[in-house]
């Protein structure tokens, strides 16, 4: 190409050199390329379906998963605001909590010593795994104690126990 010729826009671009191969083709050849054009057409479109299908059935199966898990995650949500409007449950102090928490263990028929330390209440002794355990979430919601450490020793349906709890504050 010379500097003095202007180049046409449209002169040699990609669409006009396949206009010029398509007309430079034989009849059998234009043929041959429309049979493989429609070839491979026939083939996107039934790939493209195939992969439909198999998302369809992914989808399928991962839906009523994904429903569940947004039920448990509502029920759960609901359940935070319904303790979150809940009072904080007043709880004694002092000697006071440790003569409430020896009448809770006593009414439930646990044989468990129960001493004040430090910032909390320390617990030793035998009873059910399940009356214990049971005694300890009570204690939890209704006077406010949690569990800062516990060391269970299980002895057939009995356990030992060596518990430490601590009341619960506001922060955590």
């Amino acid at each position: 190409m010379s500097p003095t010729t202007p180049r046409s826009a449209a002169g040699s671009g990609p669409l006009t050199r396949l206009t010029g191969a398509w007309q430079a083709a034989s009849p059998r050849e234009r043929k041959l390329l429309v049979a493989a054009a429609a070839v491979v057409g026939v083939a996107l479109v039934v790939s493209a379906l195939d992969w439909s299908r198999e998302q369809r059935t992914r989808l399928g199966r991962s839906l009523p998963r994904a429903e569940a898990q947004l039920e448990q995650v509502q029920e759960s949500a609901t359940e935070i605001t319904r303790l979150r409007a809940q009072p904080v449950p007043r709880r004694p102090a002092g000697p006071a909590l440790l003569e409430t928490v020896q009448a809770s263990a006593k009414s439930r028929g646990l044989g468990l010593i129960i001493q004040a330390s430090g910032d909390g209440l320390q617990v030793k002794g035998q009873g059910g795994f399940d009356d214990l355990v049971t005694w300890l979430a009570t204690l939890q919601t209704d006077i406010g104690l949690r569990v800062m450490r516990m060391e269970i020793q299980g002895q057939g349906a009995a356990a030992s126990i060596d518990v430490v709890l601590v009341a619960v504050t506001s922060e955590g």
